[in-house]
């Protein structure tokens, strides 16, 4: 059970920079979490960012836009990804590329059925001699499709966000932050194409629908709330929705508490869950959502997509009784939770790892078999445990595999799941990694400080979670809910 105490009013100062009055508990907060930063607030709230310091070959991408606009007929084919992070990124590449009067078709790949990568069954007929391949957050390890598109005599840019796994592929250019490290690395997919896209463009630097979708697009995709992604949340913070369309105006209605303190994980509960992934999901159909500038289509198409959500849940809960029944003994040794289960819907592995990683707090995989016999595997982090990388460097004997350090995914085909499973045991034995996150502490005091003062600290999430304080042996962690902000003894590691 969980004691909630209320917060015992703190003394308040001004911060540096971007710090608009933070108080002092904040501010020792911060000092905290960036020992080694001269300005832990610019760390925690930075200026806007140089793109290109991060984000390569952005001139290569403008120049193959300059040539498209000299060729008669030519397009651009958006490759997508069936999360949201790639359908977020989609909507951020056509409003600007139709916006800016080129002819700009979306490709969005059903990932329940298909392998990762950029396949050229889902460009054939479509993609032709001329043309631009554009990629969202997908494409860094496909190497046979682009050469396909390459092959067609097709210009191919490659924008994605994951885990780089050589031989990269043939793209005339290849924009992923992985190439130049933090604080680019913590961009989603959608956060890269925007970045890129308003380097060009600058003109929709500031408009509200694509600082909706990225936002969005970022929360979904559980990467690190921190450095550039900070800057991009505060910027969404500040949009006027009375310039968005409905659709997104709706989505913004449902987003918890999002003028005030809010977490990320409120928001997946309560967005990203209701579209879903895969089986009776809503995933194929939020684009044209967003897009959608008629109230009451809207209204009945998230009524809808709540319905499904709701049958989802229930099978969900099924499913993670069987899972935490059927978790291997010998994946426990290494602090890892390894589950197969026959017969998950697609699109809903990765929503079950994400639940298991949550309740055991560490790295999770679940596998399960297609029709067609291939394995796939969905995987979900906490702690230090590199999933993309863990699973990159089995890629020899994987179909396909990529993703980042919070969620990554695999397929393979020509072996048993007995076969898999020691594979990916005898691997983790292998791998240096704490997968099991401390229980971390920000401050001790001797009395604690208003939960309010620390909820300006907001949004919480991934690599940056809720303030810890100790007190008198105790720790109580910021929680926040309906009510406002409070304490809660906790030994959870937050988001």
């Amino acid at each position: 059970m969980t004691d909630t105490f209320s917060g015992i009013p703190g003394s308040v100062a001004e911060g540096k920079g971007h710090g608009r009055g933070l108080n002092e508990s904040a501010l020792r907060v911060l000092r905290k979490r960036f020992p080694d930063s001269s300005d832990p607030v610019l760390e925690w709230l930075p200026p806007r960012p140089d793109w290109t310091s991060g984000l390569n070959d952005i001139a290569v991408l403008e120049r193959e836009i300059a040539r498209l606009r000299r060729t008669p007929g030519a397009k651009i084919v958006l490759y997508g990804h069936d999360d949201m992070d790639g359908i977020t990124g989609l909507f951020v590449g056509l409003r600007i590329l139709r916006g800016e009067g080129l002819t700009a078709i979306p490709v969005i790949p059903n990932r329940a059925t298909e392998n990762y990568g950029i396949l050229p069954e889902r460009m054939e007929g479509l993609l032709a001699a001329g043309d631009l391949l554009l990629t969202v957050d997908s494409g860094c390890s496909a190497v046979e499709g682009v050469q396909w598109a390459v092959d067609r005599g097709a210009g191919v840019v490659i924008t994605d966000h994951h885990t780089l796994n050589p031989p990269l592929p043939p793209a005339d250019a290849l924009i992923d932050p992985q190439l130049s490290g933090f604080p680019a690395t913590v961009l989603a997919g959608c956060g890269v194409l925007y970045a890129v896209l308003t380097e060009i463009f600058p003109v929709w630097e500031d408009d509200a629908q694509l600082l909706a979708a990225v936002a969005l697009g970022t929360i979904s995709d559980r990467v690190p709330l921190l450095a550039w992604n900070r800057y991009l949340l505060d910027r969404f913070g500040g949009i006027d929705t009375s310039r968005l369309t409905e659709g997104m105006r709706h989505l913004l209605e449902v987003w918890p508490n999002r003028t005030g303190a809010w977490s990320a994980s409120t928001v997946r509960q309560q967005i990203t869950s209701v579209i879903g992934k895969g089986y009776n999901s809503g995933i194929h159909r939020i684009l044209d959502f967003m897009f959608c500038d008629r109230r009451e289509p809207c209204l009945d198409e998230w009524n809808e997509m709540l319905d499904w959500s709701e049958t989802r849940a229930q099978l969900l809960s099924e499913l993670l009784n069987r899972a935490m029944q059927s978790k291997d003994p010998q994946a426990d040794a290494f602090g890892m939770i390894l589950v197969h289960l026959d017969e998950i819907p697609p699109g809903m592995g990765g929503t079950l790892a994400s639940k298991l990683s949550r309740i055991y707090r560490r790295g999770s995989i679940v596998v399960t078999q297609r029709p067609d016999g291939t394995l796939v595997g969905e995987a979900r982090s906490v702690g230090d445990w590199d999933m993309a990388r863990f699973l990159v460097s089995l890629r020899k004997v994987f179909t396909s595999a990529g993703g980042h350090v919070r969620a990554a995914g695999f397929s393979a085909d020509g072996m048993g799941w007995p076969q898999l499973r020691d594979l990916l045991i005898s691997h983790m034995s292998g791998f240096p990694t704490s997968p099991v996150p401390e229980p971390h502490i920000d401050l001790e005091l001797p009395v604690l400080p208003s939960a309010a003062d620390l909820a300006v600290l907001a949004p919480f999430g991934p690599d940056f979670p809720p303030p810890a304080v100790k007190v008198n042996g105790m720790r109580y962690l910021l929680q926040l809910n309906s009510g406002g902000p409070n304490w809660c003894i906790s030994e959870d590691s937050g988001e």
